[in-house]
């Protein structure tokens, strides 16, 4: 039977609930409660035969130049590869008309992996997962940094903290405004570094239960070099102390040797394997 690739509509809300649930090759990264949601406000297509559902694609825009591949499931009916072709052609067109030029995809699944570098993906980076166990005496004393200042950053300063993290990570890994906000909002702890009075860091840690996650930490590429990161990681570490947490975790990008070098230089051992980043431009 012929396969057609169309929008999804919020009627396929239930068929496409039963096909995530069904078929074997499936890749999601959000809650099913949010399936509704992402089908109104996202970029969603379902490919169909006479008989029903044969697979789903739905991405969201991360940055203004970038969109992630938030869900992807194919069934075995079809050639992998003309079920696929066909989503990402009406993927990349919705995007085109929308002036994003390229979209990424999270290789949690090996079998996506293999499929979308048959389609032009490819590997960008690799993420790193780390582990620790707390420390069970203060770090920051052993790691303080002369003229340097943690305090808790104002909401007004968002602008300049957004601006920061662009100088200091490069594309796609830097936040947008938003992402930002929801730290703001949502994190355990959210601190700026001063240096002689100059914003120059900054970082942010959640805790939940016994584990705490280092979401971010950052320090301006001028300021690098002077003890500014280990003061950071010393005190978000203290602080999933003082919270309870028995374990801490993070994660940060293969190609990122400072960042791999610090953590690992205070203990953090990566747990896991790496998982690949695979990016595709969409051709204008």
């Amino acid at each position: 039977m012929p396969v057609t690739v169309r929008p999804a509509y919020p009627d396929d809300g239930v068929s496409i609930r039963h096909f995530l649930q069904a078929v074997r090759r499936v890749f999601v990264r959000f809650g099913l409660e949010d399936l509704s949601q992402l089908i109104a406000r996202e970029a969603c297509f379902v490919a169909e035969d006479g008989r029903g559902l044969v697979g789903f694609l739905c991405a969201t825009v991360w940055h203004d130049d970038l969109a992630y591949v938030r869900g992807l499931a194919l069934g075995d009916e079809h050639p992998t590869a003309t079920v696929l072709a066909g989503l990402l052609a009406a993927l990349e067109r919705a995007f085109q008309s929308r002036g994003i030029h390229h979209v990424m995809h999270l290789g949690l699944e090996p079998w996506s992996v293999a499929a979308l570098q048959a389609r032009q993906f490819m590997v960008a980076d690799y993420i790193v997962n780390y582990e620790r166990k707390v420390s069970p005496t203060p770090l920051l004393p052993l790691y303080d940094s002369k003229w340097a200042l943690l305090r808790t950053p104002a909401f007004v300063e968002l602008g300049d903290l957004l601006a920061l993290d662009h100088r200091i990570f490069r594309w796609p890994w830097r936040f947008s405004a938003a992402e930002l906000a929801e730290l703001f909002m949502l994190s355990s702890r959210l601190v700026a570094l001063e240096f002689q009075g100059i914003l120059v860091g900054y970082a942010c840690t959640d805790v939940h239960g016994d584990q705490a996650q280092i979401i971010r930490l950052a320090v301006d590429p001028l300021y690098q070099g002077m003890g500014l990161g280990r003061h950071l990681l010393a005190d978000a570490l203290d602080f999933a102390a003082e919270m309870g947490a028995k374990t801490v975790v993070l994660n940060t990008q293969w190609q990122n040797q400072a960042s791999r070098k610090l953590y690992q230089g205070f203990g953090f051992r990566p747990v896991g394997r790496r998982i690949p980043v695979l990016i595709k431009p969409i051709a204008p």
